[in-house]
């Protein structure tokens, strides 16, 4: 009866979220087991599903334009939010690694909605000095979240939850996109712009609220022996190269469907009006990420199969986007934009995964958002370059932009393979 009573009150501790401070290795599996089949929904996935619901994206840029700010002036604007990020990143990493990854989550929803409101206060008002201030405050909201929900999913769910978790609550936020970008016709109708940023920002508050039901992290992620870890010293490692250059032409590749795709369509003859519902569209076909990923890691493909999957997805997501780049056949142009994005977050999602077996090897957990950190300021060196070789390249044709990337994936493939083996 006694032993009856002990397996209830564990299955209640973790429906509830509770720890105990003696847990076996193989009760921290099950419990990860348990969380992944049973916890469909859970406070995190409320977050990301929240922080999708920006109604004002679709006319981000009117936002500043409309209120005096200059396109010249809106880039350095984001030149000066990628230089907050490019100068955060590090310091940042070393607090998440201090203070938890749930706190610096919660602290990067109250400055994201800080930076919201003052976007808010900055339109309404007219003023540029607000406007700085605001990307100030985005950049270091960005830096705090920089790895840190990487972090926090991987010790919450393991080397094998990792990922279809991951997949799962991108798929809230997914489904956030979609609704507001349904929902922003009629709402900029009824209210115009403030209704836009009015809406979006009481979409954060809740984020906030939400936010403050994350489950705790495992308590050995902060309290683990900090031995004193040269961080800088990771390059010297051949991986972390890999996933600087990668993460970066993903980052590439990213912007290319972002702000090309409507070039495309002029340049294949088909309506810029189309483009509304290419977005939704292959919004939706990027959620098959989560069951695809949940049937490529379930363990029947074994261990030398899984090893396969980032070259294998990398190596499809560079031809994709290579033949994307010289089609003009208009049906193959269509069923390319729909699936790029789905082919792109694959092999992306696989690389975060590797990137934390990577700060395991390296013995590094207790300081695993500052190795990210870390990762992430190559990251945005490397983008520097490839933007520079992209605007060159847009010279002679955004087409060979496309071509550009897929040889780069392509290439990355090899470099996986090469390192599996």
């Amino acid at each position: 009866m006694a032993q009856f009573l002990n397996q209830v009150t564990d299955r209640c501790n973790l429906f509830l979220g509770y720890k105990k401070e003696d847990r076996s290795t193989d009760y921290e599996l099950e419990k990860r087991r348990y969380l992944m089949k049973k916890l469909k929904f859970d406070s995190y996935d409320g977050v990301c599903f929240l922080n999708g619901l920006v109604f004002f994206a679709p006319v981000a840029l009117l936002v500043r334009t409309q209120a005096g700010v200059s396109e010249h002036v809106f880039f350095l604007l984001q030149a000066l939010l990628s230089g907050v990020i490019f100068l955060g990143e590090i310091p940042t990493g070393f607090i998440t690694d201090k203070i938890g990854y749930r706190k610096s989550l919660i602290l990067a929803q109250v400055l994201l909605l800080g930076a919201r409101s003052l976007l808010l206060a900055a339109f309404v008002s007219r003023s540029l000095a607000l406007f700085v201030v605001e990307a100030v405050v985005e950049g270091i909201a960005a830096c705090f979240t920089s790895g840190t929900g990487s972090a926090y999913l991987y010790n919450l769910y393991g080397e094998n939850g990792y990922l279809v978790k991951t997949a799962h609550a991108e798929n809230f936020g997914i489904a956030g996109f979609i609704i507001s970008t349904v929902a922003y016709a009629g709402i900029y109708k009824i209210s115009g712009m403030e209704g836009l940023l009015i809406t979006t920002v009481v979409m954060d508050i809740i984020a906030v609220v939400c936010s403050f039901f994350l489950r705790s992290e495992s308590s050995k992620t902060i309290i683990a022996d900090r031995k004193e870890v040269q961080i800088l010293a990771i390059f010297k490692n051949k991986k972390a190269f890999l996933f600087v250059i990668s993460l970066a032409i993903f980052s590439i590749a990213w912007l290319l469907i972002n702000f090309f795709y409507v070039v495309k369509l002029e340049n294949c003859g088909l309506p810029v009006e189309w483009m509304s519902l290419i977005i939704l569209s292959y919004s939706a076909v990027q959620m098959l990420s989560e069951p695809i990923l949940g049937k490529l890691s379930d363990g029947k493909n074994g261990k030398s199969g899984r090893g396969k999957l980032p070259a294998v997805t990398a190596a499809a997501a560079g031809v994709a986007f290579l033949f994307f780049g010289v089609v003009k056949f208009r049906a193959a142009v269509l069923l390319l934009m729909l699936i790029l994005p789905l082919l792109l977050n694959l092999p992306e999602y696989l690389l975060m995964n590797l990137e934390n077996q990577f700060v395991d090897e390296a013995e590094c957990g207790s300081q695993r958002v500052a190795m990210l950190s870390v990762l992430n300021m190559g990251v945005n060196l490397v983008e520097i370059l490839t933007l520079s070789a992209s605007a060159f390249l847009t010279k002679i044709g955004i087409q060979w932009c496309f071509v550009f990337v897929g040889c780069f994936l392509m290439a990355i493939a090899l470099l996986f393979a090469r390192i599996q083996k």
